[in-house]
């Protein structure tokens, strides 16, 4: 099995030299003339489609998180339809893309030739981003456009986190017949661990931190106060709510 493994990973690489991984597809875009900033993680380098046609006129700051599907473009040829209908020559165009820092891109986004994308923005699923989009602040929909400021999104995922990890692990135990292990939670740590980044891997938690300042998410997690002593006094409390 594991030469089977072995095997498939090499015939990938073979078959998508450029995109086998974020740090391959960074470099790649990098080799063309693309700004890509410290940190910004391609979670499926193999459907994410960037314009290099004009990789002079697109940057993408730092730690920004780019998600399946994700278009981003740098030219426009729509305009070749003003000369067959009018005449005369193709009127063309020459706009800047420009991503900004700590961006996460949903999935199957498209960003249009000369849009501006601020700094801490969260592009919701299926977007059609052009124009201006301020700095923290959440997008979405057809044209994108603003829902929320980051902090009222942010205050509002906070006030959920215990009612929803308390569904979560609820809804594992209807599912299993038991409740889940620490590492079966996902993301909920924060109510219930507080400490180094390798502890908590150890505990079985897979710690996602693609496309985040590893320094800073390891620190903030040494400094985080959960409202629980440890994950078993969490499941306690758990219990105690049927």
């Amino acid at each position: 099995m594991k030469l089977v493994l072995k095997i498939r990973k090499i015939l990938f690489r073979i078959a998508f030299p450029n995109k086998y991984n974020s740090e391959k597809y960074t470099s790649y875009l990098k080799s063309k003339g693309v700004e890509v900033g410290e940190g910004t993680y391609f979670f499926d380098p193999i459907s994410t489609q960037i314009d290099v046609n004009r990789p002079y006129l697109l940057s993408i700051g730092k730690y920004c998180k780019i998600t399946k599907d994700t278009q981003i473009l740098t030219h426009d040829y729509s305009s070749s339809v003003f000369r067959l209908a009018n005449g005369g020559t193709t009127v063309t165009s020459a706009k800047k893309t420009v991503i900004g820092d700590n961006v996460f891109i949903g999935i199957r986004t498209i960003i249009l030739p000369g849009a501006i994308i601020g700094d801490n923005v969260i592009i919701g699923a299926g977007a059609v981003v052009s124009g201006n989009v301020p700095s923290n602040v959440v997008v979405a929909g057809n044209p994108a456009k603003v829902i929320t400021d980051l902090n009222t999104h942010a205050e509002k995922r906070q006030s959920k986190l215990l009612s929803e990890a308390v569904f979560y692990a609820n809804e594992y135990l209807k599912a299993t017949g038991s409740y889940p292990e620490i590492g079966q939670m996902g993301d909920f740590y924060p109510l219930y661990y507080s400490g180094d980044l390798d502890g908590l891997r150890n505990l079985g938690v897979n710690v996602r931190a693609n496309g985040d300042d590893a320094m800073s998410f390891a620190r903030d997690l040494e400094h985080n106060q959960p409202k629980f002593n440890n994950y078993d006094e969490f499941i306690d409390y758990v219990k105690n709510l049927e």
